[in-house]
This record gives C-alpha cells, structure tokens and sequence, in this order.
C-alpha cells in the first residue's frame, strides 16, 4: 500500500495533489491530510482532521472547516495515530506534499517502517527557507526521508542550497493531461489568466499590461479567473481604468472544467509570477503547462521554474519580472500577429506531450519509489 499526505486534497488550485492521488497507485492508495477528508471522496482510507484530533474516517469522510497549519511537528498523540494508521493499512511506502507538512509525518513514518519521500513546490522551498525553525525540521528531513522530488530545476537547486543531498532530489514538474486540454480555437484577441490573487503571481502587472494596449486591439477580451486577497484591488484597479464594459471580466473561481472550456477559446495566457520580498516563489506553475497544452501563446516571466518548461522565442514569451512595459509591449505583438501566436502556441503543445504530461511525471515518481509492481 501507498500513502499519500497532504495538509487538504480539497484546495481548487492543487489539482496536482488529486493528480498524484489519482495515479500514482490506484486502487492501493491510503490518504492523510491535516484537514478535512477529501471531497469528493478518493479512492481508499482516509485518516483526516490531524489538525484538530485524532480521527480515522472511511473514503468518504465529512467535510470540516479549514485549519491553519504551523510550522513544527504534530502532537505526539497525533504521531501515534498517524503511525497506527500506516500499520492498519499496511502501507510500505508513503509520500508527504510540501516540505513543511511533510516534516509532520516523519516520525509516524519511521515508527511503522515506512519508506518516506517528500514533494516541494514552492513557497515551502522558498520563503520558508529564512525560518531558522523550517531548516531544521529540514535538516531532519534531509537525513531520514528516502528521497525527494521539486517542480523544477530552479526549485531543486534551492534546497540542494540548504542542505537537500543533490544525489536523492529529483526534478519532477507537475504535469497535465493534455486530453484535458486540447488545441484551443484561438479565438483572435482573447486573453485569460488562471490562479489565485495573490502577489507571488502580481495580477495587477499583467491586468495593467493589457490595459496600455487594449485601445490597440479593439477586439481583445481578457478573462481572468480565480479568487484571492489581491482580487478586490484588481477589480478596483480595472474599475478606474478607461476601459469598455467587457474587456476585462473577472470570473472568480471557476470548476477546472470551466476553465478547460475558457481555455479552448482563448488565444493568449497571460501570467507575471514574481519573487515576493518575503522570498516566496512559484514551483513551475500547473496553469502554464494546461496553457501550453492548449496551444495558447503564453506570455509570463524569467521566473523560478517557467523558463525551464517556456522557451522565450520558440514556445512562449517571456520579460523580466515587475517590468509591467515590456509585459504590455510583448503582449501587443502578440495580439498584433495571431498567426506568430498560432506557431508559439503549436510549439508549446508539443514541448508538453514531449515532457510534461502528468504520465512522465507518474512514472517518475513511481520509479523513484520502487512502486512500478504496485
């Protein structure tokens, strides 16, 4: 049996946790999280609510609010039930998502003999890495888990920094299933970006970018999908511009297959991921690669993992980070050229099914394991 923890597999934006949790082995995947059991239900046992007490729920579980989640270990207690529950389940081998949940488990996996592995995305590889109190947990990481995986070179290097052993990280993006996304229509004119509000992502750049050269393209749209705490100042912002009713439209969080359908019509996807003052960066960001997947003329920054899966000039474009002019300068060529955003976007395609499916990022995660006989 396998196991898979994460601090909740109900959050919008991580498809990638009900991805792993889908395919890494199914039918023989027993589940932990820190929060509410996973809705919809998955397939097999769920220890949920770690956050609060003890509790084992079946597959299907009960939905409970949201907890917070410090940094440090669970509760001995806690420890105890988690290892209890990996013994129950006869679970070998187990995998935690984001390092500093990870750090939760350790103990409950050495307890029952389990072999541990951990997945880094993101901000738990970077902003948390000024904590003196993450980088130990981490030292205790880095001696006693299996192995470990992080989205992009970039992401890798950084904790290969901090004390990662180099020979036992290894660099698995999280990949798209691009059935899920085929060729968009590319629609000409129509823009979209997909994520939540928040700065690590600066809505506003690419939201201001657009406006400057809008009155060039009268027929230019941009749909901007998601939720977050940057959503109410970028809504303002637009309000105050000089701009139709209707060019930029703000959808909120919308179900992945409304975003599968927004995205087959769009023709452009804009994002301008940045590094935060705290540090806090980006993975290699899973809206990109469904962008790429669509065949749509991605327009983002030279940012922690992007360059790695867009290459400036042949599958993608790209300007450094905070420089809203050239954002607005790169995107008026596009909107200016369909036919040059049709060849980017055909390039992008092929670079996904050629290396960032979810199967190769599947079969290296099970290899890296030992779970190819599971």
């Amino acid at each position: 049996m396998f196991a898979l923890a994460a601090r909740s597999f109900n959050q919008a934006s991580e498809t990638f946790i009900r991805q792993h949790a889908r395919g890494i082995a199914p039918g023989n995947t027993a589940f932990v999280t820190y929060d509410a059991a996973p809705e919809p239900p998955l397939d097999g046992p769920v220890l949920a609510d770690l956050g609060r007490r003890p509790r084992r729920l079946g597959a299907g579980g009960s939905e409970m609010s949201r907890t917070t989640l410090p940094v440090g270990l669970l509760h001995a207690g806690r420890t105890r039930h988690a290892a209890r529950f990996f013994r129950d389940t006869g679970t070998e081998v187990a995998m935690g998502e984001f390092g500093v949940f990870a750090c939760k488990l350790l103990d409950a996996a050495r307890r029952s003999d389990v072999r541990y592995f951990v997945h880094f995305h993101g901000w738990d590889a970077s902003r948390v890495l000024s904590d003196p109190k993450v980088l130990r947990l981490y030292d205790d990481l880095w001696a006693r888990a299996q192995g470990f995986f992080a989205p992009s070179r970039f992401i890798a290097d950084k904790l290969i920094a901090v004390g990662c052993p180099a020979d036992r990280i290894a660099v698995t993006p999280c990949g798209v299933d691009p059935d899920a996304f085929p060729m968009s229509a590319r629609v000409p004119g129509r823009c979209i970006m997909v994520g939540r509000m928040v700065d690590k992502k600066a809505p506003l750049v690419s939201i201001r970018a657009f406006a400057r050269v809008a009155d060039n393209h009268p027929d230019a749209r941009l749909d901007v999908i998601g939720d977050g705490p940057r959503l109410a100042e970028c809504k303002a912002e637009v309000a105050g511009m000089d701009l139709p009713e209707g060019r930029v439209v703000f959808h909120g969080v919308q179900p992945h297959d409304t975003v599968r359908r927004m995205m087959s019509e769009a023709s452009i996807f804009l994002q301008h991921s940045v590094t935060t003052p705290d540090g806090n960066t980006e993975g290699l960001p899973v809206s990109v690669l469904e962008a790429m997947s669509a065949g749509l003329c991605v327009v983002s920054t030279r940012h922690s993992g992007i360059p790695e899966a867009v290459i400036d000039g042949d599958s993608g474009l790209l300007v450094d980070e905070h420089d809203t002019e050239a954002m607005a300068q790169v995107l008026d060529r596009a909107l200016a050229d369909p036919a040059m955003c049709a060849g980017l976007g055909d390039a992008a395609a092929a670079r996904v099914r050629a290396s960032f499916t979810i199967d190769h990022a599947i079969e290296t995660l099970r290899d890296r394991m030992g779970l190819t006989g599971l």
